[in-house]
């Protein structure tokens, strides 16, 4: 059985391991106007809100987020779960089997669509067996050194993999992923080579700072304490351009002209939910990301806010799967180790 990694929102309850979003000081803000007789009767109970990763990641940020002010828009506790592992597979499958009612949701990544484009066997299919709600932000990735690092800059760390193939490592979340094809793709355009190590979540900045790996590539929000406090630095992001609120920091495309990896978050659910439900939960979340606390929150986390509707946000879905199969390759001598990090990792230099 997975394990749930959560933490309370408000007072910690000794136990407890799933954050629970309740009415607290939102139970004044208005229910969503009323609509047909069978959606007028949800939620029944507690909403969960599953992501793929780990407490304290960019999605898990994200999730917290919007779970307050859609719980009270429903008049239901909310309650944020971590599964994570497999490159967000193991969530996604379990989402696909679940009951089509609205009591449980999804907030999905761009990299399952990058998943869908090269794990033929998966046991899901990300168009047939999800609802789509909405988008919820967009966002890039970053290229991660410890403070330590003798890489000042992205053009140092290209010029450490040209003249040892192999042997600079990095760090992704797992085999497939948007992240691990982020740098499948700067090696594509640069023309180097470096060892990839899948981890579980950000358990590799501990192996980075410690000087076990060479980079890591993650999320803004995931890494924000750790580049506060000085523990890590950012190379650059992987937005075509200097990201908002980072502007210290290059965008790839400095170093290799062209680059571009910006990735999303989508509120969706199991396929089958009822037309009324899935029109009312979008209602709800543009409501929730059209509020100045909530907007705020998301772009101090390094993302932007951006809404659409179900319709709009299945067809990015479908072309960003369309695009990754026409993309970048991964290695033929690429190995998925699943949801742990591969051992031994190459003693970084």
């Amino acid at each position: 059985m997975d394990t749930i990694d959560s933490e309370a929102i408000e007072a910690p309850v000794p136990g407890r391991r799933a954050a629970v979003f309740t009415l607290g000081a939102w139970c004044l803000a208005p229910l969503l106007r009323a609509g047909p007789l069978h959606a007028q009767a949800y939620p029944n109970g507690p909403i969960r809100l599953l992501h793929g990763y780990n407490p304290g990641s960019g999605p898990d940020i994200l999730a917290r987020n919007i779970a307050a002010p859609m719980a009270a828009q429903l008049g239901a506790s909310i309650v944020v779960e971590n599964r994570p592992g497999a490159g967000e597979r193991l969530v996604a499958a379990q989402v696909a089997r679940a009951p089509a009612d609205g009591q449980t949701l999804y907030l999905m990544t761009g990299g399952q669509t990058v998943v869908s484009a090269t794990d033929r066997s998966l046991q899901y299919d990300l168009l047939r067996d999800f609802t789509y709600i909405g988008m919820v932000s967009v966002y890039p990735f970053a290229f991660l050194v410890s403070a330590a690092s003798p890489y000042r800059t992205l053009a140092d760390l290209l010029g450490a993999a040209r003249a040892r193939p192999d042997k600079v490592t990095y760090s992704s979340v797992g085999v497939g992923t948007t992240l691990h094809m982020a740098v499948e793709l700067l090696g594509s355009m640069s023309g180097v080579r470096m060892h990839h190590v899948p981890y579980k979540g950000t358990e590799a900045y501990n192996d980075l700072i410690g000087g076990l790996l060479d980079m890591s590539v993650g999320t803004l929000a995931g890494a924000q304490g750790l580049l506060r406090d000085g523990r890590l630095r950012a190379l650059c992001v992987t937005s075509p351009e200097r990201w908002p609120g980072y502007d210290q920091v290059p965008s790839v495309a400095e170093t290799v002209p062209g680059y571009e990896v910006v990735t999303w978050a989508a509120l969706t659910a199991p396929a089958g939910l009822a037309a009324p439900l899935r029109a009312r939960l979008s209602a709800v979340l543009r409501d929730t990301l059209a509020m100045a606390d909530v907007r705020a929150k998301v772009e101090a986390s390094g993302s932007l806010v951006r809404a659409t509707s179900p319709e709009e946000m299945q067809a990015r879905s479908a072309a960003d799967i369309s695009a990754a199969n026409s993309g970048v390759r991964l290695p033929k001598n690429t190995v998925s180790v699943g949801p742990t990090r591969a051992t031994p990792a190459p003693q970084a230099r």
